[in-house]
């Protein structure tokens, strides 16, 4: 799809010496936020959990990349899939609880049933159609450090569980896949994404007591991680629409770190932020941040 106006002239604008004034459009525009979740919100690896949260054999936990819900499973054998959460008879979702048995993937809607690999059980439609079209959609999924990611921009024939997140050595704690998850949260935001995202980099002290000078590690556009030497904080953006996106938080501790039950000053920031015309007012949408933007959104 083409660009919106709005955004285009995003181009134009850092081409010139001047301010770069938001346009309204760039954070209300249905158009805007199509062409975001056509060009940024899938692109490859995104960080969506640790280890721990799967290790368990026949299970499967439900998560979103943007407007895209994927199944991670995990088959008898020990074999971790990304399915897409998509029923190929209707489109209905097969599952919508967080998590639960993979044994038989049933979608509500029909019944029809599906393996733990993606591979249609029931109905019997194995004479009349090509067995390898009855499956779900696998996306490449990856294990490294103890964080798991997924490429959802494309999809894999059968398992493709690789060791190709681009991570450089050393970036992630030498605890980290032995590690714990120690608290995991979920916020929602009345914010465009590009406010929710700014916020995020902006406030790193509310989210750990010593982000230190590196700052965060992204993991692809929408989900970055603050690391200390015990402990360490996966956020990931979650776009839903133009003017409604998710926070969500999973903190992490070396082995035998109990579960934290104290205030929760991620929420309190969020309230002391304010609704979605304030944020707009303070978040500091700036030369740098458009011209990360229209990196990523340029037809170039």
């Amino acid at each position: 799809m083409d660009l919106p106006d709005s955004v285009a002239a995003i181009g134009e604008r850092l081409g010139g010496d001047g301010a770069i004034v938001v346009d309204p459009q760039l954070l209300n525009g249905a158009d805007v936020f199509a062409a975001e979740r056509e060009r940024l919100f899938l692109r490859p690896w995104v960080a969506v959990d640790h280890q721990s949260r799967i290790e368990e054999p026949g299970r499967y936990v439900r998560f979103e990349a943007a407007t895209r819900s994927i199944l991670l499973t995990r088959d008898a054998e020990g074999c971790l899939r990304a399915l897409r959460n998509v029923c190929i008879h209707a489109g209905y979702p097969v599952c919508e609880a967080e998590e639960g048995p993979a044994d038989r993937l049933i979608c509500p809607y029909h019944g029809w049933e599906f393996a733990a690999d993606g591979r249609l059980i029931e109905p019997d439609l194995s004479r009349r159609i090509d067995p390898a079209r009855l499956r779900l959609a696998n996306h490449p999924v990856c294990v490294r450090d103890g964080l798991i990611f997924v490429d959802p921009s494309r999809t894999a024939s059968g398992s493709e569980e690789t060791d190709a997140a681009p991570i450089a050595p050393g970036a992630l704690p030498g605890w980290l896949a032995a590690g714990n998850v120690t608290n995991r949260a979920r916020y929602s935001t009345d914010w465009n994404w590009k406010l929710a995202l700014q916020f995020v980099r902006s406030s790193p002290h509310l989210f750990c007591d010593d982000p230190g000078e590196d700052g965060f590690i992204g993991f692809g556009p929408l989900s970055l991680m603050l690391v200390e030497p015990h402990q360490a904080v996966l956020l990931r953006v979650i776009p839903k629409s133009a003017a409604h996106t998710d926070i969500q938080l999973v903190r992490m501790a070396p082995p035998e770190t109990p579960a934290t039950n104290g205030r929760d000053h991620v929420a309190e920031g969020l309230r002391e932020a304010g609704d979605a015309e304030t944020v707009a007012r303070t978040a500091n949408l700036d030369r740098d941040f458009f011209g990360w933007y229209w990196s990523l959104m340029s037809p170039g």
